[in-house]
């Protein structure tokens, strides 16, 4: 969006004018006068520009969750922990993965018609940029009964802060050229660039939903990555003079 404001005429120029050359030394008045003609003359022009950048996303994150349902709280705990235990054990033997235990919960189950009995639950989160590997590894836990819940996939840190650095780049090689087009277009200049402001527009993590698979056999769980576009906007704020 572009905004076109023009200042208004100030009376400091008359002001300065009035002022006898016994009174105040005449480089004075000059630069008094001049800085408020200057002033009287500018034209505020705000504008926008973007820059983009894009990529396949490089990390991969698998979301799983071990669950144990029992009339005792404590044998359900047991069991969770005891397959938790093992998950961690397997995750930690691969190297470039990296393997979190996530939040825990229990809680009782009190149906209308039938007996009470307690849930454990504990999630598991496992990162990492080789996704056959991964994917591989997420196929194996879900053979000793845990969960799918979903997969994620978003960019590593170093590719994101380069990507950033190639949109603000573009974006900022944009400014110049397009205030003084746009001072061109309405018959003025482009004195300078008073205020450039820049923020960041970064797409999250692409979720993919899954069904949750407890089957033995199951096959390793398949996904592809989308491109992700990262956007960086520069606001400007540039004076224009006849």
């Amino acid at each position: 969006m572009i905004r076109f404001s023009l200042t208004r005429p100030l009376l400091l120029l008359a002001a300065a004018l009035a002022f006898s050359p016994g009174m105040l030394p005449g480089t004075g008045v000059f630069s008094t006068a001049q800085a408020a003609d200057m002033q009287q003359n500018t034209t505020q022009l705000d504008f926008s520009v973007m820059g983009q950048a894009h990529a396949v996303p490089t990390e991969l994150t698998v979301r799983l969750s071990v669950r144990s349902d029992s009339p005792s709280a404590a044998t359900a705990q047991k069991d969770v922990n005891t397959r938790m235990a093992a998950a961690m054990k397997l995750a930690g033997g691969q190297d470039g993965i990296v393997a979190k235990a996530g939040g825990y919960s229990i809680y009782e189950n009190t149906p209308e018609h039938g007996p009470k009995s307690w849930t454990a639950r504990q999630e598991l989160e496992l990162s990492g940029q080789d996704s056959v590997r991964l994917l591989g590894l997420a196929g194996q836990l879900q053979s000793q009964s845990l969960m799918l819940e979903g997969l994620d996939w978003s960019l590593d840190d170093a590719t994101r802060d380069r990507l950033l650095q190639e949109a603000r780049t573009e974006a900022l090689k944009k400014v110049r050229s397009q205030a003084e087009q746009s001072a061109q277009t309405l018959g003025l200049r482009l004195a300078r660039l008073k205020e450039v402001r820049i923020s960041y527009q970064e797409s999250g993590p692409r979720p993919v939903m899954l069904m949750a698979a407890r089957m033995a056999d199951s096959a390793p769980p398949q996904r592809s990555p989308d491109e992700q576009t990262l956007r960086v906007n520069v606001s400007v704020q540039a004076e224009l003079s006849p």
